[in-house]
């Protein structure tokens, strides 16, 4: 591996010339931009629109925070005044501070270079965005499947060429990607952007290690495409402490291409803080930065304000160490239902299935042993709701829409007794799958006949 050590041929990635051809036709907002300019001594401004605050009816608001007695209490001195009222569509700035210095912390980027971080709401928002800024309809995207259903449905909505980067347990298969890459077509248009789930991926639950992502960074580099890091699970990572994290795209990119600026990355505060307060960091290039602001200051504004306060307050009185810890206990928590959900599936479903333990998320891929030409989508569509069991069938997370035997089990919200249900019912749906199966092809052969369980017999 290469030294981390900063280097004098180290270059800025200019994203420039990737950019959409759509995005150059939005033009920066005409009261956003002038914002700022507010703050300025002695400005009067008769710029925005903003409603006075003494209208509105809020006095205060109190935080109170599990396991602690010291309240949070905003006022309109402690800046809910602001937090009540427009704000900028990049995000408020000392939260947009905040996630810089804890990003420089966590990731050990460079302060000085040409980056920044913006907020939106919730990071599926940010996504959609930064896939306007880089690319137009139809043109061909690298994603990692089984993909996350979130972006294939606006992908799919506007007819991008979803190019599927085969993974196996241990995420993206590099050796398939570079083998794609190298036999593309010269006559079509490359891939711009792979987007990618490294930790914990949705659906699979499987994380990329580290030297994985240094091949991958390289190919970055080797076919000019940027990489769009979506670890919405970073801070649920289950492996092992002593045998050290993955570091991120992001704190890799400078050491292994001796450049910064080809990695996007997508932080989501859903799983650890909130999902209903909708709150995503995006740090990337400035230029792409900025024109994700420029998106939204012409569709939405801004991120909420109200929000985004709520969190500067609660991450202030945490501090970086404070927030860190409070990830700590969310992992833990999650680990622990993972480990009861691995001890229903070994009880129920060995033989019936296949899956691996999850290294990290909410999220087990099982692959159901069916008949032939059985799928989940059509075993869970006829019967799920008879049996009281919902999941979702491969088939959401398939680019190409391809039937398969796999569904994704979140095992977030189950307590112990409803995840041994859960897997005893899917069990169930499998035993009868075969069940049906050999009822219509082998003839004879039913369970008034002395076959009492045909999977047993089919399987073994």
């Amino acid at each position: 591996m290469m030294s981390a050590t900063h280097s004098k041929e180290e270059t800025t990635f200019d994203p420039t010339p990737l950019l959409s051809t759509r995005i150059q036709r939005y033009a920066p907002g005409a009261i956003r931009r002038l914002l700022p300019l507010e703050n300025f001594p002695g400005m009067i401004s008769l710029v925005a629109g903003k409603p006075n605050p003494e209208v509105f009816p809020f006095e205060k608001i109190t935080l109170s925070l599990k396991g602690s007695s010291k309240q949070i209490i905003l006022t309109q001195e402690d800046g809910l005044a602001d937090g009540l009222q427009y704000g900028l569509p990049g995000g408020n700035p000392d939260l947009v501070k905040w996630f810089k210095d804890f990003q420089c912390e966590l990731h050990g980027i460079n302060r000085d270079q040409e980056w920044t971080c913006c907020i939106g709401n919730g990071s599926q928002e940010l996504l959609h965005r930064t896939f306007q800024v880089l690319t137009d309809p139809g043109d061909p995207v690298l994603i990692e499947t089984p993909a996350y259903p979130g972006v294939v449905g606006f992908l799919q909505a506007e007819d991008y060429k979803l190019v599927q980067a085969k993974t196996d347990r241990h995420g993206l298969d590099t050796f398939e990607l570079e083998r794609l890459l190298s036999r593309w077509p010269e006559n079509q248009s490359r891939p711009k952007l792979l987007y990618t789930i490294p930790t914990g991926s949705n659906p699979t639950g499987r994380s990329c290690p580290e030297q994985r992502k240094i091949e991958i960074l390289r190919l970055a580099k080797r076919f000019n495409f940027m990489v769009l890091e979506d670890d919405a699970y970073y801070f649920l990572n289950f492996e092992d402490e002593s045998n050290g994290k993955p570091r991120s795209y992001l704190a890799l990119e400078r050491e292994v291409n001796r450049e910064i600026g080809r990695v996007i990355r997508f932080d989501s505060m859903s799983k650890i803080v909130s999902a209903g307060m909708r709150l995503g960091v995006l740090t990337g290039p400035l230029p792409i930065v900025k024109n994700v602001i420029k998106l939204t200051e012409n569709i939405n504004l801004q991120p909420s304000s109200t929000t985004q306060m709520l969190a500067l307050s609660l991450f202030r009185h945490w501090g970086h160490a404070g927030f860190l810890e409070h990830c700590a206990k969310a992992s833990e928590f999650y680990r622990q239902k993972r480990d009861t959900f691995a001890s229903a599936a070994e009880i129920h479903l060995k033989h019936r299935a296949i899956w691996d333990i999850p290294t990290a998320g909410l999220f087990f891929w099982i692959t159901l042993r069916l008949p032939p030409g059985e799928d989940t989508f059509e075993l869970l569509s006829k019967k799920g709701m008879e049996y009281g069991l919902l999941a979702i069938p491969g088939v959401a997370f398939m680019p190409d829409n391809s039937k398969t035997c796999q569904l994704r089990a979140s095992f977030s919200l189950v307590t112990e007794e409803q995840a041994y249900e859960a897997c005893r019912r899917m069990a169930q749906l499998v035993d009868d799958a075969w069940r049906d199966w050999v009822r219509k092809f082998v003839p004879g052969c039913t369970d008034k006949n002395g076959l009492s369980n045909p999977t047993t017999t089919v399987l073994s």
